[in-house]
């Protein structure tokens, strides 16, 4: 109940589909200008905003996990799934060993929703390897690849800002 709170707060601080009724936060004279790009018609945010609110990138990164190990969401790249049982069959495959892959059943256990440590272990060069050696799990791989994009742009202290931005816009060239 109290996220709840916190959370319509947020949308009507930031005026995200509401507003305060009797404060207009986006006219207080400290506020400051957005300029938002015109095509980016998904993007919504005032162009005066008094404050902003971010996710720390630690709750990104295991949300973009817990995702992944949902039983309920089924998740498609074009038409690649994507999908926990691609890991499970990795760790039940008598070919591979932990030594192969890394992973251990604790690391896609759906319940333990905190587990940063998995995250790492998710997005290792050696289970990318495994997984790109079979067509079937492409989706699965782009997924984690993605996890891997997020953690370096924005948990490895070693980026640079320019470096974080490329990573966060996805803008490969």
């Amino acid at each position: 109940m109290r996220i709840q709170k916190y959370l319509r707060a947020m949308r009507l601080m930031s005026g995200f589909l509401g507003a305060l009724p009797n404060f207009q936060v986006h006219q207080h004279p400290q506020a400051f200008q957005i300029k938002i790009k015109s095509h980016w018609s998904w993007f919504y945010l005032r162009e005066q905003q008094l404050l902003l609110f971010f996710q720390d990138p630690t709750h990104l990164v295991t949300k973009w996990r817990n995702r992944l190990l949902s039983a309920t969401a089924e998740l498609y790249i074009g038409n690649q799934s994507i999908s926990i049982n691609h890991l499970h069959d990795i760790i039940e495959n008598d070919t591979y060993s932990k030594l192969d892959h890394g992973l251990t059943k604790s690391d896609i256990n759906p319940k333990d929703r905190q587990n940063f440590s998995s995250c790492f272990k998710l997005t290792s060069n050696d289970l990318f390897n495994i997984l790109n050696a079979d067509d079937d799990t492409r989706g699965t791989l782009l997924y984690l690849r993605m996890l891997k994009m997020i953690i370096v742009a924005y948990i490895e202290k070693t980026t640079t800002i320019v470096e974080s931005k490329h990573l966060c816009t996805l803008n490969h060239r």
